[in-house]
């Protein structure tokens, strides 16, 4: 059955990281640390999940890289490693996504996204990518006060979105972003899309085993697709 509503994760899925090897070099030398800071800050998320101590997705993004950094005996200052992590707020979109969604919303599919990001970082990101005017709604954790992938986000997008579960697709690059959906048994009728994007690697399988970010399989077994609007079209 084909979806009414087609829901974006943000960074990563739509926005490319990879804009920020510089301002990360001109701070630690090397981008190459830029794997380890994404995995802190979602493990700051989980964390701040799990002890509902919520604070915005900046402020951990800002301690992750002093941590980063401190392993490195490297000494940032909050205000620099802040100056770093502003740049998520004027990532350029991949190159296929300008078109993609303008194909979907051609197609007659709603659009909208669900970020980690707060509010107006989001708000930033979209209009700096150009691609703000695609989408009817930006969902920030903000509004509910649990990162990704708590189901109660999930729950609170289809809500505020008036879109039955079952009738919306997630659009995401990152596996653990549909888990929280998964093992809820009312969030886990949201249908998902993985998106094949290069990028830091995935967390372990049910197995145990990393899983890479270039897996053709999502943690479910489900084919991957490099093209979202393939995947949204399918009847």
């Amino acid at each position: 059955m084909r979806p009414d509503l087609v829901l974006f994760d943000v960074n990563e899925t739509l926005l490319d990281l990879r804009a920020l090897r510089p301002a990360f070099e001109a701070a630690l030398g090397t981008a190459e640390p830029m794997g380890e800071w994404f995995a802190r800050m979602l493990h700051g998320s989980l964390v701040a999940n799990h002890v509902r101590a919520f604070r915005p997705f900046g402020t951990i993004g800002v301690e992750a890289l002093g941590v980063v950094a401190a392993r490195r005996g490297i000494r940032l200052d909050e205000s620099a490693a802040a100056g770093v992590v502003a740049g998520m707020r004027s990532l350029p979109a991949h190159p296929d996504v300008p078109p993609g969604l303008d194909r979907l919303r051609a197609a007659g599919f709603r659009l909208a996204t669900l970020t980690n990001g707060s509010t107006d970082a989001v708000a930033d990101q979209l209009a700096a990518a150009g691609i703000a005017d695609r989408f009817e709604r930006s969902i920030s954790v903000d509004e509910i006060g649990r990162f990704k992938p708590a189901p109660e986000v999930y729950l609170h997008a289809a809500a505020v979105l008036d879109v039955d579960v079952d009738r919306a697709l997630l659009v995401a690059a990152h596996d653990w972003d549909v888990v929280g959906a998964r093992f809820d048994r009312h969030a886990r009728r949201l249908r998902q899309a993985p998106v094949d994007r290069v990028g830091p690697p995935g967390p372990p399988s049910r197995s145990g085993r990393p899983r890479s970010r270039g897996s053709r399989r999502h943690a479910g077994g489900v084919r991957e697709s490099r093209d979202p609007v393939a995947r949204c079209t399918q009847r």
